[in-house]
């Protein structure tokens, strides 16, 4: 008697937290995921585009950090070609809000999502970061691994190329290097490439009863943080009742106070000035007083003007008895004063200098008691000055067609012929200052002809030598012109000028709003 035994054979169904990972050719499925806000979506519209590129990344992943640029310039390229690049993160010790600026600040436009119990990396057979997956409109892998090969048909993008034209895709396999999904990097700083743009503007006034007229601004900071405005205004340029009025701006608030006159010369009025602080903090003004004798037609008189200056120890509300800097006649101040590394306050001028006219700085080593002047510079007027990196002067001076330039290699006692610049001038006052960072920027209007319109910045990286293209600050029609540029010990720059002789405008703002245009989005 034969006995038949009975086998029983068991089909074991593999739970999904284990199951095989996808392979190049098998459709992935639905795709379980969690936003930055910890909403849970699942992800199977394949259908609803050419193909959906996966890309496992992490803010904590030199890799990816490295690639970003690349993979960033891929997404934007085929964005409007029905490829949709989605992020995952499989690190579950990467806070929400670092993965979230890491994402903003390294341009990727395109959802990122979380997976912190790494289900979708095990779905995926991830590995590291980052390492990229390309799905077709069916869901289904057709190229996994680097950005990357060894040959221009063994990459991310050649593979979206060929997906797009409906071709088979030459190589679908490339392994992928970087920080393993199991592995995080540590918590680090994520900088912000894309900066924060700054910037206001406004009137310091819209009109002064009987002053309708106004020009030649001047801005310093003093030691509380208020911002002082100095400017001449009257019936117009010359005018008997021509009168400095002073707006101070205070800490904290972005009011300018009502003018008031500062400085008033019967007969003799006051013309150019300028305001700044000393190194022992006082604030100074320093003006040409019109000594012509009059009457005299409108805008002249500059030729005959005598130094003067007051000084003040309580933030620009009270100030010293006038007195004489130079005695001769012709000299005037037009831009601010530079404090340079040895401690020396410079005072850029033109004026008469033994017979001819020039450019020239009078310095001062004990805070003003006692002044000196450097040499002189043909062939250009109202001066704006930096001390260079190499401690040589860079200078610039108003002249119609062309902005004028000369340096000094011993400190100003002597100076190299003044030659043209590439930049436009109209015949009018222009402005420079080097930032804390070494950039310097320069205020002009960008024109060989009047009207006084563009007013532009221009910045350069390499002590005035080239400079960047302009950007216009004012275009209408009208005169914007005479300006004054300082940086604030907050970093903000300001700058005043001339608004179609009507007012002074005030401007502030950042570097960043100056030359940083698009960011992505």
């Amino acid at each position: 008697m034969k006995r038949i035994c009975a086998i029983t054979v068991m089909v074991l169904t593999l739970p999904a937290a284990i199951a095989p990972a996808v392979e190049v050719g098998q459709a992935v499925g639905p795709v379980e995921l969690r936003t930055f806000e910890d909403h849970s979506i699942t992800m199977d519209n394949y259908a609803a585009r050419k193909g959906t590129v996966v890309v496992f990344l992490s803010s904590r992943c030199d890799a990816t950090e490295q690639a970003a640029a690349e993979f960033n310039r891929i997404h934007v390229a085929n964005r409007l070609k029905e490829i949709l690049f989605v992020g995952v993160c499989s690190n579950p010790a990467e806070p929400t809000d670092a993965l979230r600026t890491f994402c903003q600040t390294r341009g990727m436009i395109f959802p990122v999502y979380r997976d912190l119990d790494k289900k979708v990396a095990r779905q995926f057979g991830a590995k590291v970061t980052p390492e990229f997956f390309l799905l077709d409109a069916k869901g289904v892998v057709r190229y996994r691994g680097s950005l990357t090969g060894p040959t221009e048909g063994s990459s991310l993008e050649a593979a979206i190329r060929a997906l797009q034209a409906d071709r088979s895709i030459e190589v679908t396999d490339i392994p992928a290097h970087g920080t393993p999904i199991d592995q995080p990097g540590p918590d680090r700083t994520i900088d912000n490439p894309y900066g924060t743009i700054a910037f206001s503007s406004e009137l310091i006034f819209e009109t002064i009863p009987g002053a309708p007229v106004h020009h030649c601004s001047t801005i310093t900071e003093v030691r509380n943080g208020d911002l002082l405005c100095l400017w001449y205004g009257g019936s117009y340029e010359s005018a008997e009742d021509q009168v400095l009025f002073l707006s101070r701006r205070s800490t904290g608030s972005r009011d300018w106070s009502p003018p008031h006159v500062v400085v008033r010369n019967l007969g003799a009025p006051p013309g150019n000035a300028v305001i700044f602080t000393d190194g022992l903090d006082r604030a100074w003004i320093v003006w040409g007083r019109m000594e012509s004798e009059r009457p005299i037609r409108r805008g002249s008189g500059w030729g005959q003007c005598r130094l003067l200056y007051r000084t003040s120890d309580d933030l620009g509300r009270t100030w010293s008895e006038d007195k004489v800097l130079h005695d001769e006649l012709g000299w005037l101040p037009r831009n601010a004063t530079v404090m340079l590394r040895d401690g020396t306050l410079a005072l850029p001028l033109s004026g008469r200098v033994d017979g001819s006219y020039g450019s020239f700085l009078l310095t001062t080593k004990d805070h003003g008691r006692t002044w000196q002047r450097s040499g002189v510079v043909r062939g250009g007027s109202q001066p704006t000055f930096i001390e260079r990196d190499d401690e040589s002067l860079f200078m610039m001076m108003r002249r119609s067609p062309r902005i004028m330039q000369s340096t000094s290699a011993d400190g100003g006692k002597s100076w190299a012929s003044a030659e043209q610049s590439k930049l436009k001038n109209p015949g009018a006052g222009i402005a420079m200052t080097k930032l804390r960072n070494g950039h310097v920027l320069l205020v002009f209007n960008d024109t060989d002809h009047e009207p006084r319109s563009p007013l532009s910045v221009a910045r350069s990286l390499d002590d005035g030598r080239t400079w960047e293209k302009p950007i216009e600050l004012e275009s209408n029609l009208g005169e914007y012109s005479y300006p004054c540029i300082i940086q604030t010990r907050d970093d903000r720059i300001h700058i005043t000028y001339t608004c179609r002789r009507w007012a002074i405008k005030h401007v502030e703002m950042n570097e960043d709003w100056l030359f940083r245009f698009e960011r992505p989005d």
